[in-house]
């Protein structure tokens, strides 16, 4: 691509979501749960905050088995749990 291409090229449409299956799931209880848990600034709250967010994690991956079109879902999912696996960890630290 030359530079001539680059600044030809026109902005994203913001009516058409950019990969739209991968930020689908920011609007789930669970989401939000688990960044809640992940920023929780009282050490006291931390363990509680990741059982809820675990709790409707477990929920949401019931909801969603068997639906491929879900995957992107499914992925972050799993990356949360290791991410809560591991916040826990370190509280016992």
């Amino acid at each position: 691509m030359s530079s001539m291409d680059v600044g030809s090229r026109q902005p994203p449409d913001p009516e058409i979501p950019v990969n739209a299956s991968k930020i689908d799931y920011l609007g789930q209880p669970w989401y939000g749960a688990y960044m809640a848990a992940l920023f929780e600034s009282d050490r006291n709250k931390v363990s509680e905050r990741i059982r809820e967010a675990e709790k409707l994690m477990v929920a949401r991956e019931r909801a969603i088995f068997g639906q491929n079109t879900l995957e992107p879902e499914r992925g972050a999912l799993d990356k949360a749990f290791h991410a809560l696996r591991a916040l826990r960890f370190c509280l016992k630290t």
